[in-house]
């Protein structure tokens, strides 16, 4: 007898033990109804003796469980708002697309861009606004910072767009030239070669110079037959030897004048004719902006705006070629009107953020080349 219970018992283990774990489940949830007296027909959770219990945050649609998510901040918080704050905060979910600059730069009071109402109202608003603000502003980043292909070889540490800031330290130059041609500074024609994200139009047209070539093409292959322009104005890239093919090109261009934003090193280069060039250096060190996807995230630093991702490799300001006006004389003439522009601010005590230098030997000490 003894023999015969241990067989079945052995039996039963193997039996079990062959079965799935949903058979066990339902076997043992079988059982436990049993127990409680469960009857057929009854509910499922009555039959399994619980209480089906309805989760927080969730709703049952065609019998799956999906998340409410809230659309925007409710009515309540929003007429809660002071007045004032309220149409600051109404003006500026309508401005990322019109109104220059992101939103960190509207909030920073030293950024040109600065906007003192959204400053004031900004630690009012609920954390729900300041939410809606944000990604309105990333969107609007998103948007204007596209990603453009190039039909032509390109080095990723080459992307880099000359500030706006840069432009501007070069204006008294180009309305000399303008004048010398007898010409309006929208009629000027401004070529620039090397072509990034095109940023150098958009910059160019806000200082009153509309008439700016600046194409998505291959220098190298139409260098032989430029489009027509007046001055070449450009920062080329500084790897390779682009800058040294550029130097070549501009001493060949049937002496039209150029002004060419560089690396300090590229005077102190064998192949640099440093006799026939002047200089406009910054006080204060030029950023470049990265255009968003020319670069691996591994080399970008963390600030970014509407221009890009900032960044300043290297100590850089202007070679301006003295052929700028037509004669030796004008020339002259031309060197003294620099340094009488560029010795101080305009109509004011201050000193001009650039300055003029004539030769290498007098640039200052900060910026010269180790």
């Amino acid at each position: 007898k003894k023999k015969k219970k241990k067989k079945k018992k052995k039996k039963k283990k193997i039996k079990e033990d062959g079965k799935s774990n949903t058979e066990k489940s339902s076997e043992e949830n079988h059982k436990a109804l049993e127990r409680k007296g469960g009857v057929e027909g009854q509910p499922s959770s009555a039959k399994h003796g619980r209480k089906r219990k309805k989760r927080k945050g969730k709703t049952t649609n065609s019998g799956q469980n999906k998340k409410v998510k809230r659309q925007g901040p409710s009515p309540s918080v929003v007429n809660s708002l002071d007045p004032s704050v309220r149409a600051v905060f109404d003006v500026a979910t309508e401005q990322f697309e019109s109104r220059d600059g992101t939103l960190s730069d509207w909030l920073n009071p030293s950024h040109p861009h600065f906007w003192a109402r959204l400053k004031a109202s900004w630690s009012k608003l609920p954390k729900s606004l300041r939410k809606i603000l944000v990604e309105r502003d990333q969107k609007a980043c998103r948007a204007q910072l596209r990603s453009p292909e190039h039909p032509f070889p390109t080095a990723s540490d080459d992307h880099c767009e000359t500030a706006p800031e840069a432009y501007a330290h070069i204006v008294p130059i180009l309305k000399l030239i303008a004048r010398e041609l007898g010409k309006e500074l929208k009629d000027l024609r401004i070529y620039d070669p090397y072509f990034c994200d095109g940023a150098v139009v958009r910059n160019l047209a806000k200082l009153g110079f509309s008439n700016v070539y600046n194409k998505c093409e291959d220098f190298y292959k139409v260098e032989g037959d430029p489009p027509p322009h007046d001055v070449v104005v450009t920062n080329p890239p500084y790897s390779s030897d682009h800058v040294e093919r550029l130097t070549r090109f501009v001493a060949r261009n049937s002496g039209k004048p150029a002004l060419l934003l560089m690396p300090n090193y590229v005077y102190a280069k064998d192949f640099f004719p440093e006799k026939k060039f002047v200089y406009i250096v910054p006080r204060k060190r030029y950023v470049y902006w990265t255009p968003k996807g020319l670069r691996p995230k591994s080399k970008l630093q963390s600030h970014a705006s509407s221009l890009g991702v900032r960044t300043s490799p290297f100590v850089s300001f202007w070679y301006v070629t003295r052929n700028c006006l037509a004669s030796r004389a004008t020339q002259d003439s031309f060197c003294r009107s620099l340094r009488t522009l560029y010795s101080s601010g305009s109509g004011s005590n201050q000193p001009s953020p650039a300055m003029f230098v004539r030769t290498v030997e007098k640039l200052p000490k900060n910026v010269r080349a180790n």
